[in-house]
């Protein structure tokens, strides 16, 4: 039980490592663009720039649920990849299906992806709804 719970805190640093980076990194961009600048507030670069901070976001989250993926399978927990990929991706977004199981210990490590996916989720809501707001606010001054 304990080598499954810092595995599993392992992970959870990864994902914590992994989405802080792109967070960073989303910053850095977007302070280089002059977010605030009034052409942001036209509706085709508006969207633009959304859309590609949804791609730069999913591309976060599908690295984090692979790199659980990756544990599973090369733990034994599913008998192939794909299997693994769709079994995280249910379990990190907590959609849970359920049409894919794993066993004990997985679980646990199962339960604390799921947790964790909450959290990165809502960071993720919590980053866009910032810079909406930062580029809203910037409008007014």
């Amino acid at each position: 039980m304990t080598s499954t719970l810092i595995l599993a805190f392992g992970l959870v640093a990864a994902t914590v490592l992994i989405h802080t980076t792109f967070l960073a990194l989303s910053i850095r961009w977007l302070a280089g663009r002059k977010a605030g600048s009034s052409r942001y507030f036209l509706f085709w670069p508006l969207t633009w720039l959304f859309v590609r901070l949804v791609w730069i976001l999913l591309i976060s989250h599908t690295l984090q649920i692979t790199i659980w993926a990756c544990f599973y399978f090369w733990g034994g927990a599913l008998p192939d990849f794909e299997s693994a990929v769709y079994f995280s991706g249910v379990t990190y977004t907590t959609i849970g299906y359920g049409d894919v199981l794993v066993t004990s210990p997985w679980r646990i490590i199962a339960t604390v992806e799921g947790l964790t996916g909450i959290v990165m989720c809502s960071l993720s809501a919590a980053f866009f709804f910032s810079v909406l707001t930062h580029l809203f606010l910037s409008r007014q001054h």
